[in-house]
């Protein structure tokens, strides 16, 4: 009877033991359940967003410290997913022995079999079928607590809970989709797991993906957008489009092509492109992948990147914070209502610059000095032929020339003139160095005797909120030492008057020879008076 009784105890003991936790007594009662959850993440793309929390398994404590003993009981509405879904391992399993089945694949679980069965749990329950299934559901704050994004449950039962972010059908860098989490007391920690869709847009340089470039008006430039392939399990029709906005100086080329890893997809079939115009004149550009379920399911994880081209036009900012243009991912965050959500935006920006040329004569350069008008210039890449522009403001003696790069079509002129106030400004160009040429003094003055050497440096901190720095160097013998800066973009240029020089035929020569002559004249009547006498 002893012997029994110790078999019938360790039955016992063994069934309240679940999950990896020993069981030291036989479970009761919980005082209270009134747990509090807090998940967290340092991921900013995370505030704002609706997380949920699943009770799979109800739970009973007993015990504290070391005797502490945990037992689960699957809750009703988790019974289907164990009886019906295809889980490794879990075999003969009936609506009679579901409970004992579930505890005891769920407590043996670890590594990647633990992973797997988290992306199940977490797809299952946002499925459509399932959107009346109870749930918490609380929101990921916006603003930062001790480094961290917190979404906080209260008021819950105990219990073993699958907590997944609304619309994170994609693995964390752990591969890691949902959060699987035992409330067994009044406060417990979590992190969020999962990912949510996010892309990432680049601007290509010598073959290389930059966040900022330079270029001149006219230049065309290559962009990248790359997202990931999301899982969509719990979706019977899955959004996925690229959107991405070009700022006003830049025109839309054509998409040359969307490509999932190497294999290259067909334009309005796999996909269709749109353009509209914003609000404030630039361009809306719309990649709509068609079909994104039935068509990429099995690619999930995979890469897909859109390819297009764009051309840096006349509205183009020059300098300062540059011509800022972003992309974004809409995509399908949940399955029960078909709504959609946005990823956080990936910028690039694409600067051009500038310099002025100030026309003067005098040995003093200030603002007193004698501006010149009508000089004519060209300016020309070191070794390169002239640059054509297109003026922009004629100037005045108030008012600055001002020409730009011209484009591909423009009908522009490689001769720039200073208007009466001395200024022209040069826009529209990229980093490097140039040659200006002055081919036309003003009447009265002389031309200079050699080109201008030209350096265009800006910089920046790829930051969409800070003006590039932008430095103009250059030399007056149109060498590679450019050993002087022109102080806020302002090349002083300087021409000497025209005076008229020497000569050696002058009046006082002309008087001498009329005196000889008038002497030789004289000279020769008195040889002839003589002769005659």
């Amino acid at each position: 009877m002893k012997s029994l009784m110790k078999k019938v105890f360790a039955a016992a003991a063994a069934i309240a033991t679940v999950f990896g936790l020993a069981a030291t007594t036989v479970a009761t009662a919980n005082a209270a359940d009134n747990a509090t959850l807090t998940v967290s993440t340092t991921d900013a793309k995370f505030a704002g967003k609706t997380v949920n929390a699943y009770k799979m398994f109800s739970a009973t404590v007993s015990g504290k410290g070391d005797s502490k003993a945990v037992s689960y009981t699957l809750t009703d509405e988790w019974k289907l997913f164990f009886t019906k879904t295809t889980l490794d391992g879990l075999t003969g399993v009936t609506n009679e022995n579901v409970n004992d089945k579930a505890n005891g694949y769920v407590s043996q679980l670890k590594g990647s079999a633990l992973l797997t069965f988290a992306t199940k749990a977490s797809n299952w329950a946002q499925t459509e079928a399932n959107k009346n299934m109870a749930k918490a559901t609380t929101t990921v704050s916006n603003n930062l607590t001790d480094g961290k994004y917190t979404a906080t449950f209260t008021g819950l039962d105990y219990g073993y809970y699958v907590v997944a972010v609304q619309g994170a059908t994609l693995a964390n860098t752990s591969n890691e989709y949902a959060t699987l989490v035992s409330v067994d007391s009044t406060n417990v920690n979590a992190n969020i797991k999962g990912d949510l869709p996010t892309v990432v847009k680049k601007v290509q340089v010598d073959g290389t993906g930059k966040d900022a470039t330079d270029a001149k008006i006219g230049d065309s430039l290559t962009f990248t957008l790359t997202s990931t392939i999301p899982d969509m399990s719990a979706y019977n029709t899955y959004t996925f489009n690229f959107k991405d906005t070009l700022s006003k100086g830049l025109t839309f080329g054509q998409v040359n092509s969307v490509k999932v890893g190497d294999t290259t997809l067909t334009k309005d079939t796999d996909y269709t492109v749109s353009t509209s115009e914003g609000s404030d004149k630039n361009t809306l550009l719309t990649v709509t992948m068609n079909d994104f379920k039935n068509r990429q399911q099995a690619n999930a994880g995979k890469k897909i990147t859109v390819t297009y081209t764009a051309t840096l036009n006349e509205n183009a900012v020059v300098g300062g914070a540059g011509n800022t243009n972003s992309a974004k991912i809409q995509y399908s965050n949940d399955p029960s209502t078909n709504g959609t959500g946005e990823s956080e935006p990936s910028k690039v920006r694409v600067f051009t610059y500038g310099f002025t040329v100030d026309k003067y004569t005098g040995d003093k350069y200030d603002n007193a000095a004698t501006r010149l008008a009508g000089a004519e210039f060209t300016l020309a890449p070191k070794s390169g032929t002239a640059i054509s522009f297109v003026q922009v403001t004629a100037g005045s003696a108030t008012a600055n020339a001002v020409y730009r790069v011209a484009k591909a079509g423009e009908t522009g002129t490689t001769t720039i003139t200073t208007p009466a106030n001395g200024k022209v400004v040069f826009q529209g160009l990229e980093n490097g160095e140039y040659t200006l040429t002055e081919t036309k003094a003003p009447a009265g003055y002389n031309k200079l005797a050699s080109a201008i050497g030209v350096k265009v440096n800006g910089q920046n901190n790829v930051t969409d909120t800070t003006d590039a720095t932008v430095t103009i160097t250059y030399n007056n013998d149109n060498g590679s030492s450019y050993n002087q800066t022109a102080s806020n973009g302002v090349i002083p240029v300087q021409n000497k008057s025209g005076a008229i020089l020497p000569g050696t035929g002058g009046m006082g020569t002309i008087a001498f020879t009329v005196i000889g002559v008038l002497v030789i004249a004289l000279g020769v009547a008195w040889t002839l008076k003589r002769k005659n006498a």
